[in-house]
């Protein structure tokens, strides 16, 4: 019996062996190690890290949903015949809208990574736009790019903010008299960037000097009533000096810009001269009134280079250029009577007239509460032509000013509901020889004005 056990249990046991020798030689299922997402910061930058490389990277953007109501003063058109200007009456207040609504959706996408040199940085923001009726929510219906460049060792190539502006255009959604292109029309540029410690810096840019559309119009105000504007012969030149430290932040900006136009009234008679203008800016923290507080302040003078002056891109026209909407146009075509702002004028007598431009602004920032906050704003430009012929119909000297602002709530994090006002007025001299086709009145009208008001709710992410 002792045997026979022995004998069993030898063969269980060898039975065993050979099955645990069988399962090992089977193939295995364990799972393979999980693929975690990277997180990174990168020049202050927190994003990602994309797979299979050292870049981070973050996807940002907004939704902003508006309903915006106003109007102009009636306003006149220019007309040209026999040789002399003269104005009519414009479209009728009736015939414009004085209420739309629109929506901007923003698509953001930041790539970052460390070099030997710094940071190397690839920015690009798109905007979607839809909308109808006063304005249409901006641009128009229209898919753009509003960003688009690359930065590396203190170089910015491609399409990005001016180094001449200071600000841009103000806190509300139409510009405050400023040289905006830091929301809007931003040029295409190559630029270079030094830094010298303590917040200071120095930079030389070629931005490009003619339109950019659909995201802008550029910086070329040449007259096509009696003068062409000939092609670009030159970029833009800025340059400026900047600190920024605690207390706040300044700048000292300058501009080279070239204009090359042919008269197409009168003999032939071409102009190819260099405008310039100064500008500069400063901003003060003051966290004493509330935390995030400031106050900001920018001024600009210009002579054939009227874009950086700040007024053909304040609200009136915006109206005019952005939308068409307007009456209070800011040059001889279009729907209604402004002030001309060109960078040049054809006599149409072989000599050419000299726009000179100037314009101060201010804005706040006051926080009430973490939730509750107004930004205020002023601007005011004048403009005066030198130079000018007795038939040419230009008002020589034009006043300009603004006055408006925004209220900001903020009931969650990445949610505003904005409310702004913005009020605009003008007032030309009569110009020396004043033509009128009836009924269009037979008095210059030196003044003009207008009012808009909306609402803009947005989130972003």
């Amino acid at each position: 019996m002792t045997l026979m056990k022995s004998i069993l249990l030898g063969s269980a046991a060898g039975l065993m062996a050979v099955a645990a020798a069988q399962a090992a030689d089977l193939p295995t299922r364990k799972s393979a190690p999980a693929e975690y997402v990277k997180v990174c910061n990168v020049g202050g930058m927190a994003g990602f890290i994309l797979p299979g490389s050292d870049t981070c990277f973050k996807i940002s953007g907004s939704v902003i949903a508006q309903v915006s109501g106003g109007n102009l003063s009636k306003g006149y058109s220019w007309v040209t015949g026999g040789g002399t200007w003269a104005v009519t009456n414009g479209p009728p207040i009736r015939s414009r809208p004085d209420f739309g609504m629109g929506v901007r959706g923003t698509v953001q996408f930041d790539a970052r990574q460390d070099t030997a040199y710094g940071v190397l940085r690839a920015f690009i923001e798109t905007q979607f736009n839809q909308g109808a009726g006063y304005q249409g929510g901006g641009p128009g219906s229209a898919t753009l790019i509003n960003y688009a460049y690359l930065q590396w060792a203190g170089l910015t190539l491609g399409k990005a903010n001016s180094f001449f502006s200071f600000y841009g255009g103000g806190e509300n959604w139409d510009n405050l008299i400023s040289p905006d292109q830091q929301g809007y029309n931003q040029p295409v540029m190559f630029a270079y960037t030094g830094t010298f410690g303590g917040g200071f810096s120095a930079t030389i840019a070629f931005q490009s000097a003619a339109s950019d559309a659909p995201s802008g119009s550029g910086t070329q105000y040449v007259s096509l009533g009696n003068a062409a504007l000939d092609g670009n012969r030159a970029p833009d030149i800025v340059a400026n000096l900047r600190v920024d430290q605690a207390w706040g932040a300044a700048q000292l900006s300058g501009v080279a810009h070239n204009v090359y136009a042919t008269s197409i009234a009168g003999p032939l008679s071409t102009q190819n001269i260099w405008g310039w203008g100064v500008g500069g800016g400063l901003k003060f923290n003051v966290p004493s009134f509330g935390p995030g507080d400031n106050i900001q302040f920018q001024a600009d003078w210009t002579r054939n280079a009227a874009w950086f002056s700040g007024l053909p891109d304040a609200f009136g026209g915006e109206q005019q250029g952005v939308t068409g909407a307007g009456t209070l146009t800011l040059g001889p075509n279009g729907n209604g009577l402004g002030p001309v702002l060109l960078d040049t004028w054809s006599n149409g007598n072989g000599t050419w007239a000299t726009p000179t431009a100037w314009s101060v602004s201010g804005l706040m920032e006051h926080h009430f509460s973490p939730v509750f906050w107004l930004g205020p704003e002023f601007a005011y430009g004048e403009q005066h032509w030198s130079g000018l012929a007795t038939g040419s119909g230009i008002p020589v000297n034009t006043q300009m000013w603004e006055v408006g602002g925004s209220a900001h709530w903020d009931p969650v994090p990445h949610l505003d509901f904005q409310f702004e006002v913005l009020y605009e007025s003008i007032h030309q001299s009569t110009p020396v020889t004043y033509n009128f086709v009836p009924p269009a009145p037979a008095a210059f009208p030196n003044n003009a004005s207008g009012f808009e008001g909306r609402i803009l709710v947005t989130r972003d992410f």
